[in-house]
């Protein structure tokens, strides 16, 4: 999924950051997620760099290690994406590692409806 230069990394630099690369912004982000809320905030991005990203970050996650980082993606951009939608593309990834498995339980989806709260919980067993 990560490729040497993605179409998903951020433009750090024009938010007063220095460039960086996939390394970088990954180990960045995992670090200090409060810095780096802005890249994964779906307001400011296209959904689909916005996964991207994500994914990338959770790939490399390490849950005994990034457990905040991990919970901040899940209760920020993929609840905000949640939708049969973003379950169709997660299939790919089944069975789920258990970084994508913290972080989908940070999701909150209690507003969603019962079908997919039950399918999202299927999914993550």
């Amino acid at each position: 999924m990560i490729k040497s230069q993605p179409i998903w990394l951020p433009d750090a630099a024009a938010f007063g950051e220095a460039a960086v690369t996939v390394d970088e912004y990954v180990r960045a982000y995992l670090d200090d997620p409060d810095n780096w809320w802005w890249t994964t905030n779906l307001s400011t991005e296209p959904r689909e760099m916005v996964l991207l990203r994500v994914l990338a970050i959770i790939e490399r996650a390490d849950v005994a290690v990034h457990e905040k980082a991990l919970g901040q993606l899940g209760a920020g951009p993929l609840e905000d994406m949640m939708s049969d939608r973003l379950l169709d593309e997660l299939q790919a990834f089944q069975p789920f590692s258990p970084a994508l498995k913290l972080a989908l339980s940070c999701v909150r989806v209690e507003a969603e409806p019962a079908s997919l709260r039950h399918r999202l919980a299927a999914m993550s067993i």
